[in-house]
């Protein structure tokens, strides 16, 4: 059974063969006691099937006569699909400045930890450019969050409830699809990113008028701040001369196709409308700061709370990319045991660097150590299951 209305009129209501004002009326009324089940209902007319009371066995009847509400719906369909019974479906954004396989492969071992707890169907979206998508500002980034829920739902239906994990730049769509999308969105995660303001401008728009203003160099300075462990790149971004960074970024693939991805998802990108794509919304928000990260200190993260009554702020003793990684366990070097943080070492910052790579290599290949982000987030999933 579907929906069932009881008559609230006093003295009946006027049956009419169809929903136009203008059909023909039945010659009696139905009564005011009467109990109907919901046929179909167009421009406030209820088409309905009688179920109790006196008058015609099927009509059309107004459910309002200006405010004035004629019927009350006393029982209200469930029609709970079988999308809405399964498990929720996993979506994940990976940080800006990445393409689309080396975003996936980024995240691959979030995807892979979120498998081994129970969430067997999961998957990783994009960026704008890689759906061929290259316009500016704010006007755009509707239809992107229009593609992606598209591409959701080619993947799983409509209706299939959905957790969303954003690392960095991906706050800015999972935040957003889950704005449009409340009712089927059970939480979101939020790693290494400062909290999108009411009302405001996000970090990203304000970012991209900055690049305007600056060159390539200013783009692999701030990207490499990101990435404190990729000595080749810090070098490039503030040792070298103009001349010189050219010259790299000319013989390197490496530099010149991490300089277009950074023009087109940092400088010349699309960016949410704070009056439209983002507000209050009744979603559970979890957003990670990397303590080692300067701009996601918790400060920077404790706003997300203001989008959502319900907040989780917790933090990782990482960095802003090395967040996503086996976290390093202490190693022996010389003979000496050496913590990958290890205070001493503060002025050889390579060495430390060194280090910290050689820590977390050692216990990716030793099956030792673990993601202490994905392990936090695996543990929460488990009350979704």
């Amino acid at each position: 059974m579907s929906q069932v209305w009881q008559v609230a009129a006093q003295g009946g209501l006027v049956v009419r063969e169809a929903p136009e004002l203008q059909s023909k009326e039945f010659d009696t009324k139905l009564s005011s006691d009467a109990f109907v089940e919901e046929l179909e209902v167009t421009n406030e007319c209820l088409h309905y099937q009688l179920l109790a009371g006196s008058g015609p066995e099927c009509g059309w009847v107004n459910l309002k006569l200006d405010d004035q509400e004629l019927l009350r719906c006393i029982i209200k369909a469930r029609q709970e699909s079988l999308d809405e019974c399964r498990p929720p479906f996993f979506c994940a954004w990976y940080s800006g400045g990445f393409s689309p396989k080396d975003g996936e492969k980024l995240l691959a071992p979030l995807i892979e930890a979120v498998r081994d707890v129970g969430l067997k169907d999961a998957a990783i979206f994009h960026f704008p450019d890689a759906y061929g998508m290259t316009d500016e500002g704010r006007e755009p980034w509707a239809s992107y969050i229009d593609l992606l829920i598209e591409e959701i739902d080619k993947i799983t239906g409509s209706s299939r409830p959905l957790i969303l994990f954003g690392h960095s730049r991906g706050a800015a769509p999972a935040t957003c699809v889950a704005y449009r999308q409340p009712e089927r969105v059970r939480k979101v995660y939020i790693a290494a990113c400062g909290a999108m303001q009411l009302g405001e401008a996000t970090g990203w728009e304000l970012l991209s008028h900055s690049f305007k203003q600056g060159g390539d160099r200013e783009l692999l300075k701030w990207f490499s701040s990101l990435q404190p462990q990729n000595i080749l790149l810090h070098r490039t971004a503030h040792e070298t001369s103009d001349a010189e960074f050219e010259e790299q970024v000319q013989s390197s693939k490496f530099l010149s196709d991490m300089l277009q991805l950074m023009r087109c998802q940092y400088r010349d990108a699309m960016y949410p409308d704070p009056a439209r794509d983002f507000g209050e919304m009744e979603v559970s928000i979890m957003a990670f700061s990397p303590l080692l990260d300067p701009s996601c200190q918790p400060e920077h993260c404790k706003d997300w709370g203001r989008l959502t009554n319900d907040f989780q702020l917790q933090t990782v003793n990482a960095g802003h990319m090395d967040c996503l990684q086996v976290q390093a366990v202490p190693i022996l070097w010389d003979g000496v045991k050496l913590e990958p943080h290890c205070p001493f070492l503060s002025e050889g910052v390579e060495m430390h660097r060194t280090l910290q790579n050689f820590a977390q290599v050692q216990a990716k290949q030793r099956g030792e150590g673990v993601c202490e982000l994905f392990a936090r987030i695996c543990k929460d999933l488990l009350q979704f299951l």
